[in-house]
């Protein structure tokens, strides 16, 4: 369980960040394209030049009787050799250094749970708070997976999906709501003739597949960011409440978490009591911003960019 001084630190978001889909690296992706045709088309009018250099010079000898050696064919020529090997190197260092970039990150990830669970139908339709099934986001690191006494909770009585809509896997496959809710049956040990004599210490955990992954050498508090930073879970989860399968959402990189600093503004707000009292040791921040000298403080200003903060 976090302490309370622990949730006051102010590393994380007051709120969601205005635009952080990946418009940033789509830029990048496109500005390293953009470089890599003029780059491409500048090497080709270079060869272009210099077969135009060796003819006109070739005409000059020929017109001045100079005897020339034959041209080095293209293949055994070095200089063009070396040109071909040195592109090689660049281009190919290129694509490598961003296939290890990419190494372990898994946006788009969705994989095949054990029971079908739409978040569409629980979070979105029913409108079941997702503290609910991940309280332990409020207070601790990890927002946990909810044990199936929690789902239990509703599934005793409901236990069977007609009045919902259709439900289809990612395939087009229409998916039987009912047989899902007997597959969590079996993992409870509930009988549904015989719910009296139900005992939910003798339920199984469901082995559901990890969906969002850090390093290990990253430091993510969810508490800070929900609790503290007051941070919507589709912030980061993309819109949870309209998925059935879920799938990774947003890349999780260093660059999104710096890019999200940046950009997000806190409530510097200390005096009331929704405010954060930690904020009030800012005080050259708050005197900058009544003299107008600075309309707004982000996360990076308060040390969200510091190494520390997220690396063990």
């Amino acid at each position: 369980m976090i302490s309370w001084p622990i949730l006051m630190m102010p590393l994380l978001p007051a709120k969601p960040p205005v635009d952080n889909g990946g418009g940033g690296e789509q830029t990048t992706s496109k500005n390293a394209l953009i470089f890599g045709i003029i780059s491409l088309i500048l090497a080709v009018i270079a060869l272009i030049l210099m077969q135009v250099n060796s003819n006109l010079k070739k005409m000059s000898d020929d017109a001045e009787g100079i005897l020339r050696p034959e041209p080095v064919p293209f293949y055994r020529n070095k200089v063009y050799i070396a040109m071909l090997a040195l592109l090689f190197f660049v281009v190919g260092g290129f694509y490598v250094t961003k296939g290890a970039i990419g190494l372990g990150r898994q946006k788009g990830y969705q994989p095949i749970q054990p029971i079908y669970y739409s978040h569409k139908v629980h979070a979105g339709l029913n409108q079941i708070s997702c503290l609910y099934c991940h309280g332990s986001s409020w207070d601790s690191k990890h927002a946990a997976i909810p044990s199936v006494n929690v789902c239990m909770n509703c599934h005793k009585a409901i236990q069977t999906y007609e009045k919902g809509p259709k439900l289809y896997h990612e395939d087009g496959k229409e998916v039987d709501g009912t047989a899902e809710i007997a597959k969590l049956y079996q993992y409870a040990g509930f009988d549904p003739n015989n719910a009296a004599k139900w005992d939910p210490a003798k339920a199984k955990p469901v082995e559901w597949v990890k969906i969002h992954n850090l390093p290990d050498h990253v430091y993510f508090n969810h508490s800070q960011h929900v609790r503290a930073g007051k941070v919507q879970c589709q912030s980061c989860h993309g819109e949870i409440t309209a998925m059935d399968e879920v799938k990774q959402v947003s890349e999780l990189s260093m660059g999104w978490c710096v890019n999200c600093h940046r950009q997000t503004k806190v409530n510097f707000n200390y005096t009331d009591s929704t405010g954060n009292q930690f904020y009030s040791i800012y005080e050259k921040f708050h005197n900058d911003i009544k003299k107008g000298k600075m309309d707004s403080v982000t996360v990076a200003d308060i040390g969200g960019l510091e190494c520390q903060k997220c690396h063990y």
